[in-house]
């Protein structure tokens, strides 16, 4: 008698493509849930917000200059589009999009924040690169 020696049977394959689709769901869940609050934009000044800017706002793009940073505002999401900061790194940054994110020029003491508005809930308790 011949011993059956195949390792990888149909009903793994079957198995393995039953996980990685639910992995991919999982993945993909939060980013299909739809988000009807409009977006915020606090700017933080010293540990104090100085002005919330609403993204939704029809008077896009707003540009605002705060402390040497110069922040604009759009619908697509905000960017520090100029500092007078020694490394840059909040120009460098770039434009973020989703709640949760933060821009930072720490020798400025400013930052940028992006937030449902009061009373919604945010699919992510925070964000990290």
């Amino acid at each position: 008698m011949k011993a059956d020696r195949r390792m990888f049977r149909f009903g793994d394959a079957i198995v393995y493509a039953v996980l990685c689709a639910l992995c991919v769901l999982l993945f993909l869940l939060p980013f299909l849930q739809k988000q009807n609050a409009p977006l915020l934009a606090e700017i933080i000044v010293d540990g104090e917000v100085s002005e919330t800017i609403d993204l939704s706002n029809d008077e896009m793009p707003v540009v605002r200059t705060v402390r040497g940073c110069e922040i604009s505002f759009s619908r697509e999401g905000v960017r520090v589009s100029a500092a007078d900061c020694p490394d840059q790194l909040c120009v460098k940054t770039g434009t973020i999009r989703f709640p949760g994110e933060s821009i930072a020029c720490v020798p400025n003491r400013v930052v940028v924040v992006l937030r449902r508005q009061t009373g919604t809930r945010d699919p992510y308790d925070m964000v990290a690169y």
